[in-house]
């Protein structure tokens, strides 16, 4: 959230789901960051309150792009891969600025573009445009191919080496673990 709150070319609204606040109406991308599995269910709540298709194959060129990045997504994309439309793999320091920049480029095109675009920015994962095979008994992802040539065929997770400390900026009597700074001690 900081660090697009930082460019005077975004506007960024935080949400929060254990308040009644009024969300913002016709966004063009709505982000998420996964620090927890049980992340993903506010998630969906968010999208559903939103009017917006929890699924991304139901999502029309009015629906605003959904991107989702943080530990989790970054770690294992696939169980989450329907609801979004976007991922971003890695540390959002750099990562974040090069997604807007790229969707600046195609801000008024259509969804199909926007996607194809946005898949060239390293780091982008766009789960529509790879096909996921599995393996019948186990279940576990056998392949997964880009369905286009000019699709990367991997997805490189962005790392950030910058000297700075990440840690918790809302420290808060009221959330779920009360007056604890969280400083983010390894990174992926």
């Amino acid at each position: 959230w900081a660090t697009l709150a930082m460019r005077a070319d975004v506007q960024v609204s935080r949400l929060f789901t254990d308040l009644h606040e009024q969300l913002p109406r016709s966004p063009e991308l709505i982000g998420f960051s996964c620090s927890w599995e049980l992340d993903y269910v506010n998630i969906l709540n968010l999208l559903e309150f939103l009017e917006i298709p929890t699924r991304s194959s139901s999502r029309s060129d009015t629906d605003a792009l959904v991107f989702g990045g943080g530990p989790v997504l970054t770690a294992n994309p696939e169980p989450f891969a329907d609801f979004f439309d976007i991922i971003l793999l890695g540390d959002g320091e750099n990562l974040l600025g090069n997604f807007i920049e790229a969707y600046k480029q195609v801000r008024t095109a259509d969804r199909k573009t926007q996607l194809h675009h946005l898949a060239q920015v390293p780091g982008v994962y766009v789960p529509s445009l790879y096909e996921v095979s599995y393996d019948g008994p186990t279940g576990y992802i056998k392949s997964i191919e880009p369905v286009a040539a000019d699709i990367p065929a991997q997805v490189e997770k962005q790392t950030y080496r910058g000297n700075t400390l990440s840690a918790s900026t809302v420290v808060t009597e009221k959330a779920a673990w009360e007056n604890i700074y969280m400083v983010e001690v390894v990174r992926s």
